[in-house]
């Protein structure tokens, strides 16, 4: 480690949103419909209907 980079701004932590079904922070979300964001985990539970939103 430098001095420099010691002394450097911190980088920006990435954006992170709420998953709407497990209520997770995900740094990868995907909108499944209008303003409903999941995690990729749950985006055929939600196209299929078999998970409730929050």
């Amino acid at each position: 480690m430098t001095l420099e980079s010691l002394l450097a701004e911190p980088r920006p932590l990435a954006e992170t949103h709420l998953c709407r079904v497990c209520a997770r922070e995900t740094a990868a979300p995907v909108e499944v419909r209008p303003g409903l964001t999941t995690c990729p985990e749950h985006i055929l539970d939600v196209y299929e209907n078999r998970a409730v939103a929050r």
